[in-house]
C-alpha cells in the first residue's frame, strides 16, 4: 500500500497499536495531527532587523542576541531555520538513525534479529530519531506573546 507522506506517522502509530482501544491512544493521535504552523517564524524590530527566530528543532522562539544561528542565503530571514545547537543535534540524530538501520539490516542478515521484529525495531529507531535532545537547549519562548513581553 502506498501511504501519502503526511499520514505515514499516524499509520505507523496505528499499526503498532492496533490491539488498543481508540480511546486509549486518541490523545497521541490528536497531537500528531495538530497544526505545527506558527503565525510567524521570524520576528523583526521596527527597523526590519531580525531579532528572534522560531527554531524548528527546539520548537521555540529564540533571540538572535542570545542564540547563534547560521546564515542561509536562500531564506527570507537570511538565517537557518534551526539554531546551531539544533542543527548539530538534528544532524547527529539523522546519522545515528541511518547507522542503526544499517546495523539492523546486518543483524537480520546474520539471523541475530527475527524478520518479524523488523517493523517494531524500525519504529523504535524512528522514534529515537524524532526525539528532541534537550541537552544544551538554549533559553527560548513558547509563543510570540511570551517573546513580546521580553522584547517590549
Amino acid at each position: 500500500m502506498n501511504i501519502k507522506k503526511p499520514y505515514a506517522e499516524i499509520v505507523d502509530f496505528l499499526m503498532n497499536n492496533e490491539n488498543k482501544k481508540v480511546s486509549s491512544i486518541l490523545g497521541e493521535i490528536l497531537l500528531m495531527c495538530e497544526s505545527k504552523k506558527q503565525d510567524s517564524t521570524v520576528i523583526k524590530d521596527a527597523d526590519g532587523k531580525v531579532i528572534a527566530i522560531y527554531c524548528w528543532y527546539h520548537k521555540q522562539y529564540e533571540l538572535l542576541k542570545d542564540v547563534p544561528y547560521g546564515a542561509k542565503a536562500n531564506s527570507t530571514s537570511g538565517f537557518n531555520t534551526m539554531c546551531k545547537v539544533g542543527v548539530s543535534k538534528w544532524t547527529k540524530a539523522q546519522r545515528d538513525a541511518k547507522t542503526s538501520l544499517t546495523t539492523l539490516l546486518s543483524q537480520v542478515g546474520k539471523g541475530e534479529v527475527e524478520p518479524a521484529d523488523i517493523v517494531k525495531l524500525q519504529h523504535d529507531i524512528e522514534a529515537k530519531r524524532l526525539a528532541m535532545d534537550t541537552t544544551d537547549m538554549p533559553i527560548g519562548f513558547a509563543s510570540e506573546e511570551e517573546l513580546a513581553k521580553v522584547i517590549s
